[in-house]
């Protein structure tokens, strides 16, 4: 068996790939996760698929070849991870925000990230307090069936876990592919391979909208002469030079996830909270203790994926902000342009899923993306509840006029 561990700093260029790409995807403005839980814009969806879907058939099948990775599959606590992932939705609907873009809005900028950075240091300090009460072990050890994916015990059954990993994939690129980004018209993917497609003229408008807004609020607007930033923020047009640039990301980040299995550890961002607050106030607590004995390099993937996406909205996308006044129109159209409320949004959004995923024991990075790439049970049924609670809480709350 081929195996190999890199020391943890290598977890800086990891996450600067996967934090320079992501913000070229546009994930670190909170605008876009917004949309998504109003199921407005699921470029979201689209662009994880593809990863997922990628990362999946390479990870099963070089397994299945002798190669070693260090698995990362969750432990299936259900009761635990169902309200971990109804509490990350619900706080995703309120800030746009998750762990991971956190850091990447915090490169690009982003004011509101500051208080987004204090609630999930507050989220994750929460769950270290409850962790060792009798309700807090509860959720963590109540119908606990381990470490499992569709194919059984982690690590295990690997030619059976191919099979399932090449449906897996397949399942995933149909949704990419045909799960339109907006309301009205197609996939991206749709836009990459027929690029004579006609678009609609509300079609047009959105795509209009979301450049726009991608670019709102930046201290380096584009020149005549940005011809790569140009492309970069319109990469939906199928006459866009980067009209590949969706498909083309999606697969690198899978393929990345699947190398830092095998370099180190699987791709997660949440747990650098837990160490941060067990280091500064909590380091007697049995939680912070289980961090400090167990984080591999996720503080230094963290600090990568917030490099990584400084360069790319520097050098690329030309979205730095440099902090300026800037907030999500999804959220000034219901709630106005006050600093003070979108400031405590970001802050209790931030709180929510920051406790929600450290219930859960993952988050969007160490779930959604490496969880369901492994096709484990557990991240599985966390996508599902933060789905269905970011959905019916967007609803809820942004209904109103």
């Amino acid at each position: 068996m081929i195996t190999f561990t890199a020391p943890d700093w290598v977890g800086i260029f990891i996450g600067a790939i996967i934090g320079g790409l992501a913000e070229i995807w546009g994930i670190s403005n909170p605008e876009v996760l917004l949309k998504l839980s109003k199921w407005e814009d699921r470029l979201f969806i689209n662009c994880i698929a593809i990863a997922i879907g990628a990362g999946a058939v390479l990870l099963y099948g070089l397994s299945l070849l002798g190669v070693g990775f260090h698995w990362g599959i969750k432990p299936l606590y259900v009761v635990g991870i169902l309200i971990g992932g109804l509490l990350f939705g619900l706080g995703i609907a309120i800030s746009g925000y998750v762990p991971g873009t956190v850091w990447m809005a915090l490169g690009e900028g982003r004011r509101d990230a500051i208080f987004a950075l204090l609630g999930g240091l507050l989220g994750a300090s929460t769950w270290t307090v409850l962790y060792q009460t009798s309700a807090g072990q509860w959720l963590v050890n109540t119908l606990n069936f381990g470490e499992v994916y569709l194919g059984g015990k982690v690590a295990t059954n690997l030619d059976i876990g191919f099979g399932i990993a090449i449906a897996w994939a397949i399942i995933m690129f149909l949704i990419s592919y045909y799960l339109p980004r907006y309301k009205e018209g197609k996939s991206c993917i749709y836009y990459t391979t027929h690029s004579n497609y006609k678009m609609s003229d509300y079609e047009l408008a959105m795509h209009r909208e979301t450049s726009e807004m991608l670019v709102e609020g930046s201290a380096m607007p584009q020149g005549p002469d940005d011809r790569l930033a140009k492309s970069a923020n319109e990469y939906w047009a199928p006459s866009s030079d980067l009209r590949g640039l969706l498909t083309f990301i999606g697969v690198i980040i899978g393929a990345t996830v699947v190398l830092e299995m095998f370099l180190h550890q699987i791709f997660g961002e949440s747990t650098t909270y837990s160490w941060i607050a067990g280091y500064l106030w909590l380091p007697t607590f049995s939680y912070s203790k289980l961090v400090f004995d167990t984080i591999g390099w996720e503080p230094y993937s963290d600090i990568g994926t917030l490099l990584g996406a400084f360069l790319a909205a520097v050098f690329v996308t030309r979205r730095f902000q440099a902090f300026n006044k800037w907030m999500p129109k999804t959220w000034t159209t219901r709630f106005g342009d006050s600093e003070v409320k979108r400031a405590f949004g970001a802050f209790i959004g931030a709180y929510l899923v920051l406790f929600g995923a450290r219930m859960a024991g993952g988050c969007a990075s160490g779930h959604i993306l490496s969880g369901d790439l492994q096709m484990a049970v557990s991240s599985i049924e966390f996508f599902l509840a933060v789905m269905v609670s970011m959905l019916i809480s967007s609803k809820l709350i942004y209904s109103r006029r």
